[in-house]
């Protein structure tokens, strides 16, 4: 595995030098982050000029392959209007305030960039509010905000994603959170790893949202803390107020407006309580039994006089899939249940559909699902940047760079 200390680090500098006192005002209103709390956490600016980053690191010494390999620059190919095909090499964030997460350390491991008024937008697409660094085959991992913080003895807190982990690291409480809304399930090891030398309560504050989806990630979160049998481990659920007509606050905003983070701790509950949490459990039955009847279903594939393998470039695509998880396991989607789409995210928490069999998907991100399904093949490749239309099928070199991905992660 590549050591890419070196070359996060001197994005992570350039990204902080673009930082500008306009910017630093922007995180104090709109997030309620002090300057030393921002220059603590190494907040920085990715400049809207696509090449920026790029250049830079190319004066630094690293090879065009690493550069790209950080998933931090992206290669792209495109038609134009005569037919013609341009291809060339950009800067994955641009115009966007850059997020680091910091190892235990103090180091950056990670980057995900927040929209501006200056993110350049494509074909007259509004950006994704969100973007963040891709994850290649040899390239960084996605890793845990707020490790460095765990404190044995103190309680811990949860969240649902960065900015709200920022505001409650800022109060001084300690504090982890997710890549996105909710942890993958390969990380499950190493946040039960965090609770126990946390050894405290620790306290899930997702969302209130008035679909209910920070509710049901939490129940997700403690759920999988629960069955891990951490000694005792005791796991409590809450959320800021919600006044009534408003449809989501999230514990930044709450923090922000001045609201009680003692409060929100004091009115969690139980999670075993929680009734989020028991319908957990049944969903989780349900993709237990998904996974056993896909195990049957590749087994009856292997047997003799069972259907011809498929093979591409050598690989054997059905045993291949036999070591990959099922849809549900991966997106945590139960089968038959809807959530937020992986890649795009959600504003009501149900744009993405996972089949009965737990295989299959079907997205309403941007309200028509017409050709916009696919299984967990098609997924991979939208999530590492290898497709970027999900209405497309994976087909050419997506499909080769997808397949050598998955056989560099599942074997």
């Amino acid at each position: 595995m590549t050591d890419w200390s070196a070359l996060l680090e001197d994005a992570c500098r350039f990204f902080e030098r673009h930082l500008t006192d306009t910017h630093r005002d922007h995180l104090r209103t709109r997030y309620g982050l002090e300057p030393a709390f921002v220059e603590a956490m190494r907040i920085g600016y990715a400049p809207a000029d696509g090449s920026a980053l790029l250049l830079y690191l190319m004066d630094r010494g690293y090879s065009r392959d690493e550069i790209i390999g950080s998933g931090l620059v992206v290669p792209w190919q495109r038609t134009d209007e005569n037919g013609g095909t341009r291809s060339g090499v950009s800067d994955l964030l641009r115009g966007r305030i850059v997020f680091p997460y910091l190892d235990a350390d103090l180091r950056p491991a990670y980057f995900i960039g927040r929209m501006t008024d200056a993110t350049p937008a494509r074909d007259d697409t509004t950006p994704a509010k969100y973007k963040k660094q891709l994850v290649t085959i040899d390239g960084p991992r996605e890793p845990i905000c707020g490790v460095w913080s765990v404190s044995p003895g103190d309680p811990l807190i949860i969240t649902e994603g960065i900015t709200d982990c920022l505001a409650v690291l800022q109060a001084g409480r300690p504090c982890i959170s997710p890549v996105t809304t909710r942890f993958k399930r390969e990380q499950a090891p190493e946040v039960a790893e965090l609770v126990r030398r946390s050894g405290g309560p620790v306290y899930i504050l997702n969302d209130n949202e008035e679909s209910g989806e920070g509710g049901k990630g939490a129940a997700n979160i403690a759920y999988n803390l629960i069955t891990q049998a951490l000694d005792g481990a005791r796991v409590f659920i809450g959320s800021p107020p919600r006044p009534a007509g408003v449809e989501k606050v999230d514990l930044n905003d709450f923090l922000r407006s001045g609201g009680d983070l003692d409060a929100v701790i004091a009115d969690a509950i139980p999670a075993e309580e929680h009734p989020a949490v028991r319908q957990a459990q049944k969903d989780e039955a349900a993709r237990v039994a998904s996974l056993l009847r896909s195990m049957h279903n590749r087994q009856r594939w292997e047997a003799p006089g069972g259907k011809k393998r498929k093979r591409s470039g050598g690989v054997d695509l059905d045993e291949l899939r036999a070591r990959m998880p099922s849809l549900s396991a991966y997106t945590g989607i139960a089968p038959g249940d809807r959530g937020p789409h992986p890649v795009y995210g959600s504003t009501h928490g149900d744009n993405f559909v996972v089949s009965e069999d737990g295989e299959t998907w079907t997205s309403f991100h941007g309200g028509d699902e017409r050709g916009k399904s696919g299984n967990l093949f098609k997924l991979i490749a939208l999530e590492q940047g290898f497709m970027t239309d999900e209405t497309q099928p994976l087909r050419g070199e997506a499909f080769k760079q997808t397949i050598g991905y998955c056989r560099e992660r599942w074997g």
